[in-house]
């Protein structure tokens, strides 16, 4: 049943036999360059690419029903699962342990969640909610709270240290506004020790655009790598991944080149949006929306092979599935399996959270 389901899936593709996508150097950069082809590849199976680590089926209670999954992390045999408005803390098993904090706008509470990360040496859990920073121990109770007079949209440890990513919308230049992301690096006190300016957009009105998942820094043996969307519309694509150096600067390190150029749609918005690029130990993946379809492309770093795919990785059930990074330097990511909704009368449950171990 299963591999008939699965032939049935790979017909719909009218079998485009997979041409890898190689990489390059550019003669005259010396940036590499990855493209990446408007066809897509035949679906490929996510047996063929990872070892499954885990499959958690995810408790369902009164109380505890995750709506949209944001961000999941592992630590300590824990999953710790942010559905934007609150943190669910799971065991491996899949059984509810306690949410992480209080939700509300009183002192040591959050109303949503724009970011997480944990410090694997102490154990300590960084949460951004706008403005607000949430620090917890390793037995979930709060120990810090700062109110910071900047955005936290993105935040990271790294070797024991908090680094964020704030990006101000709509600052007046002229007749014009800019959206400016910076990179901070934050002392003990979680005060500003260094800046980083990333990138400055100019518009000609107040434009804001967000993605249901966000990864902006990847973290492996070779550096410290950067790459952050922009969903505003302009007519041109964003497809650098940049590296952070030693000395505060941000450099381009790799370019994927689309065969296919951005076009605006009669609404003005882009056609082609390149949500997010991962930087593991052995892949590149990227996420990308074209004509409001969304695909996967996977570049082998070993093999220097890509995989352009729709919808994603196939799983055991033959449907696709999309990788979201745990642990970078392991090459290990999670995905969401959700069940359709059919039965009214019933509670609807929470997804499986699948954990494996890319190839």
């Amino acid at each position: 049943m299963l591999k008939k389901k699965i032939s049935q899936k790979i017909c719909t593709y009218l079998i485009i036999s997979i041409v890898m996508a190689g990489c390059k150097e550019s003669p005259d950069s010396g940036l590499v360059t990855i493209p990446i082809p408007n066809s897509v590849h035949a679906p490929v199976l996510l047996s063929e690419m990872s070892q499954e680590e885990a499959r958690i089926q995810l408790e369902t209670k009164n109380g505890v029903f995750l709506g949209h999954i944001f961000e999941v992390k592992l630590h300590r045999n824990r999953l710790l699962i942010s559905d934007i408005k609150r943190i669910s803390i799971f065991d491996m098993e899949g059984n509810f342990i306690q949410f992480l904090g209080k939700q509300g706008e009183g002192p040591g509470e959050y109303k949503s969640v724009t970011s997480m990360d944990i410090d694997e040496a102490t154990g300590n859990i960084y949460v951004s909610a706008w403005n607000k920073l949430m620090v917890y121990d390793s037995n979930y109770q709060l120990i810090e709270e700062r109110k910071l007079d900047y955005h936290l949209n993105y935040l990271k440890i790294l070797d024991g240290e908090l680094w964020t990513v704030s990006e101000e919308i709509g600052i007046k230049i002229g007749d014009n506004f800019a959206n400016q992301t910076n990179i901070y690096k934050l002392d003990d006190a979680y005060q500003i020790s260094d800046t980083i300016p990333f990138r400055t957009i100019i518009l000609d009105h107040v434009h804001i655009g967000g993605a249901g998942f966000r990864f902006w820094l990847s973290d492996i043996e070779e550096g410290l790598y950067m790459f952050m969307p922009v969903l505003t519309p302009e007519n041109m694509i964003r497809d650098t991944l940049y590296q952070v150096m030693e000395n505060n600067i941000v450099v381009p390190a790799v370019k994927f080149q689309f065969e296919r150029k951005q076009s605006l749609d009669e609404s003005g918005y882009q056609t082609l949006l390149l949500i997010n690029i991962f930087n593991s130990t052995s892949y590149y993946i990227l996420e990308y929306e074209q004509d409001w379809e969304r695909f996967k492309f996977l570049y082998d770093k070993k093999n220097k092979k890509g995989y352009n795919l729709q919808g994603g990785l196939i799983d055991e059930d033959g449907d696709p599935v999309f990788l979201r990074p745990l642990v970078l330097k392991e090459d290990l990511f999670y995905y969401i399996k959700k069940f359709e909704f059919e039965d009214k009368t019933i509670e609807e449950k929470n997804p499986i959270i699948g954990i494996v171990k890319l190839n």
